[in-house]
């Protein structure tokens, strides 16, 4: 088939370490006509120079996609965010241009839930800590303490999508009761997966473990504040695996402070890369990881579903996984 130069689709950004585009997807690509390219962008003007003639703009990483961006890509048709989160493209200036945003929800699931599982265990049993202490050479068993047992206690999911469900499902084998909030979800879709749907502040006064899986946006912007903090129990344990500001870290750091938090596990933060200086650092009970959930899955998987976000626009098709389906 003849290269159409005319549509092309391009990737502005992607995470070089884990997530590089493969070989595979231009010859993939040019058998149905469409150009591709890939691009490390490192600021907003060269997003728009390597995106202004594409019909489908792809990114994989966290960068950000603004309402002043999205006015100069005339020719797109499409942006494709390979990755579930999409709250670092601005849904409602792409909406105003008719421009569907898609993201590649599933691709991760299980990786993110056993990441989120990972920090709750390590907060449970302070393996990091007494491994920390053991190679600055201390003989240090009071690191093991305060343990906490997994077996009758309750573990608190806030958001319960796919990663919430998978989450949940792994807590049957250590015997916890499951809370789960999330005013989208009925009470009869958490059910099969044994978990009781809640409010958020009675999740909050019973859970002994927290899980946060919720999508980044106005309603969950800060939503544990210093209010929430006050709420939880003595000595909680924490992950966050979702988006670093659905934490008021001010308040994160008050409530380590003071004991209500027994030890917090972050893949996300506020400010990512997390800053040198943040006071994150100098707790032994938090464990901290650099937005890594979903190193485990393979970037082939990713991608995959990015180039079939792609086909289908070339074919004047509606393209799967859109977050505002309002356009079309």
């Amino acid at each position: 088939m003849t290269l159409n130069p005319q549509f092309t689709a391009v990737l502005v950004d992607y995470d070089e370490a884990l997530f590089t585009p493969p070989a595979w997807i231009a010859p993939l690509l040019a058998e149905q006509g469409i150009a591709w390219e890939a691009h490390l962008c490192n600021s907003d003007a060269e997003v728009v120079a390597a995106a202004r003639a594409a019909d489908v703009v792809l990114v994989q990483s966290v960068r950000r996609i603004t309402g002043e961006m999205i006015a100069q890509l005339a020719r797109c048709r499409c942006i494709a965010r390979l990755s579930v989160g999409y709250d670092s493209t601005d849904i409602a200036a792409a909406t105003a241009r008719g421009i569907p945003v898609c993201n590649a929800p599933g691709y991760c699931t299980d990786d993110v839930a056993e990441h989120a599982w990972a920090f709750l265990l390590d907060g449970a049993r302070h393996i990091g800590a007494q491994d920390r202490a053991l190679r600055e050479g201390r003989w240090d068993r009071l690191a093991a303490q305060p343990g906490k047992l997994l077996r009758g206690s309750t573990l608190g999911l806030i958001a319960f999508g796919r990663i919430g469900r998978a989450a949940a499902e792994k807590a049957r084998g250590f015997g916890m009761t499951v809370l789960a909030y999330d005013p989208y979800v009925s009470a009869s879709v958490m059910a099969p997966y044994s978990a009781h749907k809640v409010e958020l502040d009675e999740l909050l006064t019973r859970a002994d473990f927290i899980s946060l899986h919720p999508p980044l946006t106005p309603e969950t912007f800060h939503m544990l504040g210093r209010r929430e903090f006050a709420l939880m129990r003595d000595g909680v344990v924490i992950a966050n695996t979702s988006r670093g500001p659905v934490i008021e870290e001010a308040a994160l750091i008050e409530a380590l402070e003071s004991g209500k938090v027994g030890a917090v596990g972050l893949d996300v933060m506020e400010e990512e890369p997390l800053p040198a200086d943040s006071p994150l650092h100098r707790f032994p009970n938090v464990t901290l990881t650099p937005h890594t959930g979903a190193s485990a899955v393979s970037a082939e998987t990713v991608y995959r579903m990015g180039c079939r976000i792609v086909t289908e626009v070339h074919a004047g098709r509606r393209p799967p996984n859109m977050v505002n389906p309002e356009v079309v």
